[in-house]
């Protein structure tokens, strides 16, 4: 552990209502619940039971102040689906003890201003209830934001996201409800910026220019993308599936360039498939990715090199993207995330190629195993096809066939 804090990059010299700045990694808190706990696991609780005494807890809140004060890891990113609120709680008992009382004069030391963090949550998704799970209407939204700053005891959330709107049952709710509930929270001061985030990119696309026509502005601010920029999925930047008004070739994210909409990314480690352990039993991938995974897994191994940190900094490694977001459920692994993003402390992205990136930060070995996974004639995701990734809107179909489902059967 070198112990030298994250990068700061430059993320938005254009949009006002966004950081100029952020961490090149971002702690992403659904960790910090029982969200992702195996069923046997003893640390089950609810947002109703959840105390600040609890172990886990405590640890958690030291996990987060840890990653601010002594990694520089200053963008939080939670949502009211990451523990049913939990999340969102035990990040507001870790601001308790990070953010300085700016009434004081005489401010304890090493405590930061609201204005030296950045926090980022979401709309949309909530309950466990699968009945209950989605709501978008204009009522729950206002809520749902006014809850958030409660939970969290902070005077405004940076970027409020409208949460997997691919869940959405229709895109007219979004437009009649959800993102006139998200405007009057931005003209509230409740947020300074308003961004997207959800699988299917194509879904994110079409919610975007939609909204623009609506409200004749470019509504969004910024898009979260996740598990679309690492080294099994790379459709970010190379699937040109999107017609706008500049082509009909465009990428998504040459679609957000040009219509000044940042950029974020989540998920380098896909949910947990570019790792030795592999995946949970829910993940959505079809069985032929989580297998070519497994190749690439072992390929490493016999090689020496680490795949999540190799993963890590692949997706690091675009200079496109402000900041990357990724779960460190304690303080062993922020300083894993850490370290690996010290080795781009002297990386001038605005200047360099992402090939040009990895030659400076990547090992020897760690480059000779990368060219071998990326092969697109012999490496483990050669034979792909369209299964480098998942169905995002079969997904949100199935899931609407199950609550209708249950509907009739009540």
């Amino acid at each position: 552990m070198c112990n030298n804090k994250v990068p700061q990059r430059s993320y938005s010299e254009k949009n006002a209502n966004l950081p100029k700045q952020l961490p090149l990694v971002g702690l992403g808190c659904s960790s910090f619940s029982s969200f992702f706990s195996s069923e046997d696991s003893d640390d089950e609780f609810t947002v109703d039971t959840v105390s600040r005494e609890l172990p886990v807890v405590i640890g958690w809140i030291q996990t987060i102040q840890h990653a601010v004060l002594n990694r520089g890891i200053n963008l939080l990113d939670t949502a009211p689906w990451y523990g049913h609120g939990v999340s969102e709680t035990v990040v507001g008992y870790a601001l308790d003890t990070i953010l300085s009382d700016e009434g004081c004069d005489q401010a304890q030391q090493r405590k930061l201003a609201r204005s030296d963090l950045i926090i980022n949550t979401k709309v949309g998704r909530y309950e466990a209830d699968v009945l209950k799970q989605f709501d978008f209407s204009y009522e729950t939204t206002i809520k749902s934001v006014q809850r958030s700053l409660e939970r969290m005891n902070c005077s405004y959330i940076d970027v409020i996201q409208l949460h997997d709107p691919e869940f959405a049952p229709s895109i007219s709710i979004l437009l009649k409800e959800t993102i006139p509930a998200l405007l009057e929270c931005k003209r509230r001061g409740w947020a300074r910026a308003l961004g997207l985030t959800g699988y299917p990119l194509d879904v994110q696309h079409e919610i975007l220019v939609k909204a623009a026509s609506e409200f004749n502005t470019m509504v969004f601010d910024q898009s979260l993308v996740y598990c679309h920029n690492n080294i099994h999925d790379n459709s970010l930047f190379s699937e040109y599936c999107f017609p706008s008004e500049r082509a009909a070739t465009d990428t998504f994210a040459g679609f957000c360039q040009h219509s000044n909409i940042n950029l974020m990314a989540a998920a380098p480690l896909s949910m947990g498939l570019l790792t030795h352990s592999g995946p949970p039993a829910w993940h959505p991938a079809p069985t032929v990715l989580k297998e070519a995974c497994v190749k690439a897994s072992k390929l490493c191994a016999s090689e020496g090199v680490n795949i999540s940190s190799l993963a890590i900094l692949y997706s690091l490694s675009h200079p496109s993207i402000g900041c990357t977001l990724l779960g460190m459920k304690d303080e062993k692994e922020v300083d894993v995330a850490a370290d690996l993003a010290s080795r781009f402390s002297t990386v001038i992205f605005d200047k360099e190629s992402q090939d040009s990136i990895l030659d400076q930060v990547l090992t020897r070995k760690e480059k000779d195993v990368l060219e071998k996974l990326l092969d697109k004639t012999d490496g483990p995701f050669a034979q792909l096809k369209e299964d480098y990734r998942w169905d995002g809107r079969k997904a949100a179909r199935t899931f609407w066939e199950l609550v209708d489902g249950m509907k009739q059967k009540s």
